[in-house]
C-alpha cells in the first residue's frame, strides 16, 4: 500500500463488473464457494484497465460487492494473483440475513451497497484520503441508481428524510434506514463521485440509462472506458495499449470489433474523434491489434470513418433524481428481461433476437 496520499480512488462492484460470475442462481453460488483463486476469469480487459490505472496514480482501491463473505479468502488471492491491491473489499453477509429471517435482504442491494459505500467513505475520510472516486458496475443491479444516490447524499443533495422514503421504497428494513441515516452525520458533505461506468454485461441498450440525466456513462467493453479516461487526461496510452491488447487476446477481439467500439464511444460521446483517431492512428497499430488486421491502412478508413459519428457528450445534471420512480423502472426492466429470457428458451430464434451482435 502507497504512503502518500492517493489522487483518485477506484470504486468498484465485482460480480459482472471486473469478475465474470453468476450469483442469480443457486449453482451459481455453489460454483463460486468451491472453485479457486486461480479459475476465477475477469471480465476481459478489466484486470489490464485496473492493473494500469493504479500503477499510473496514486489510487485506492475500493471493492464493494454482494457477494458472500464466505469467499473472501478467495477474492483477496485472487486480486494478489491478478497483480491489483484491494485496498478495501466489503462483502455481503448472507448468514446474517439467514438467521434473522430476512431472505429478501439476501438479494436487496440499495440500502447493503448504499451503507458499504458511506461506511467505506468515511473510513477513507478518516485516513485523510477522501479524494475524488471513479466508479464502475454494471446493468445487472442497480448499481446506476446506487451511484447516484451515494453521490447525492455524500453532497447533501439529499438529507434524511427524503433518503428515508427512498429506501422504504427500495424494500429496506428500519434498522438498515436507521444505519444510513447514522452515517449522515459523519460525513464531510462533498460530492466525491466523478465519473460512473457501467458495464453493459446484460446487453442493456445505452438509452436505458438515459434516464440518469447524462450522470452514467454505459460502456460495452473496458476498451470504451480507457478511452473516455484518456480523452480527459486520466489515463495514460500504455493502459489503453494494455487493455485493447486484452481484448485482443482474452475476448478474441479483431480489428473489426476494436473499430466498432471507437465508433460507438465517438457516436455516444464517451470520448472526442480527435482522441479516438489517436487511439487508431498511432496507438492500435502498433499493438497486438495489427495481428488481427489494425493495420495502418485499415486505421485509415476507420479514422475516415470517425469523422461521421461525432456525439454530444453526456452532461450530467447534478440534482437529485427521481429515485423511487427509477428503483421502480429498474424493477420492472429486470422482470421483464428474466421473462423474455424464459420465452426464449422455448422459442428458437428469439435468444438471437434479443441479444443482437453490438458494435464492440
Amino acid at each position: 500500500m502507497a504512503d502518500s496520499k492517493p489522487e483518485v480512488v477506484y470504486r468498484w462492484d465485482l460480480d459482472k463488473t471486473y469478475l465474470q460470475t453468476e450469483f442469480s442462481t443457486v449453482r451459481g453460488l455453489l460454483r463460486a464457494a468451491v472453485e479457486g483463486a486461480h479459475l476465477k476469469q475477469a471480465i476481459p480487459g478489466v484486470r489490464a484497465l485496473l492493473r494500469g490505472l493504479s500503477q499510473s496514480h496514486e489510487t485506492r482501491v475500493v471493492v464493494v460487492s454482494g457477494s458472500p463473505t464466505w469467499i473472501r479468502a478467495r477474492l483477496e488471492k485472487m486480486f494478489q494473483l491478478h497483480g491489483i491491491r484491494c485496498d478495501r473489499l466489503v462483502l455481503k453477509d448472507f448468514g446474517a440475513a439467514l438467521k434473522r429471517g430476512r431472505f429478501a435482504a439476501i438479494k436487496s442491494q440499495v440500502p447493503y451497497k448504499l451503507l458499504a459505500h458511506l461506511e467505506t467513505r468515511l473510513w477513507l475520510q478518516g485516513r485523510g484520503e477522501a479524494v475524488g472516486e471513479i466508479c464502475f458496475g454494471d446493468d445487472a443491479e442497480l448499481d446506476a441508481l446506487i451511484y447516484c444516490l451515494y453521490s447525492d447524499v455524500c453532497s447533501g443533495r439529499i438529507g434524511g428524510p427524503r433518503l428515508a422514503r427512498i429506501l422504504q421504497t427500495c424494500g429496506a428494513y428500519d434498522d438498515e434506514i436507521a444505519s444510513v441515516l447514522g452515517r449522515l452525520p459523519l460525513l464531510g458533505r462533498d460530492d466525491p463521485v466523478r465519473r460512473i461506468f457501467i458495464h453493459l454485461e446484460g446487453n442493456s441498450p445505452p438509452a436505458r440509462f438515459g434516464a440518469y440525466r447524462g450522470r452514467v456513462l454505459a460502456t460495452f467493453n473496458a476498451l470504451q472506458i480507457a478511452v473516455n479516461l484518456g480523452d480527459a487526461g486520466l489515463c495514460e496510452d500504455a493502459v489503453v495499449l494494455a487493455v485493447a491488447e486484452s481484448l485482443v487476446k482474452e475476448a478474441r477481439a479483431d480489428a473489426q470489433d476494436l473499430a466498432g467500439t471507437l465508433e460507438d464511444a465517438v457516436r455516444r460521446g464517451l470520448c472526442r474523434p480527435a482522441y479516438a483517431v489517436h487511439v487508431a492512428n498511432n496507438l492500435l497499430p502498433r499493438s497486438a491489434a495489427f495481428a488481427v488486421g489494425f493495420t495502418k491502412p485499415f486505421a485509415a478508413r476507420v479514422v475516415e470513418r470517425l469523422a461521421g459519428h461525432a456525439g454530444d457528450a453526456p452532461r450530467p445534471l447534478l440534482e437529485p433524481l427521481p429515485y423511487e420512480q427509477l428503483f421502480e423502472a429498474e424493477q420492472a426492466f429486470a422482470q421483464a428481461r428474466k421473462l423474455a429470457r424464459q420465452t426464449a428458451k422455448h422459442i428458437p430464434g428469439l435468444s438471437e433476437f434479443l441479444s443482437p451482435p453490438h458494435d464492440d
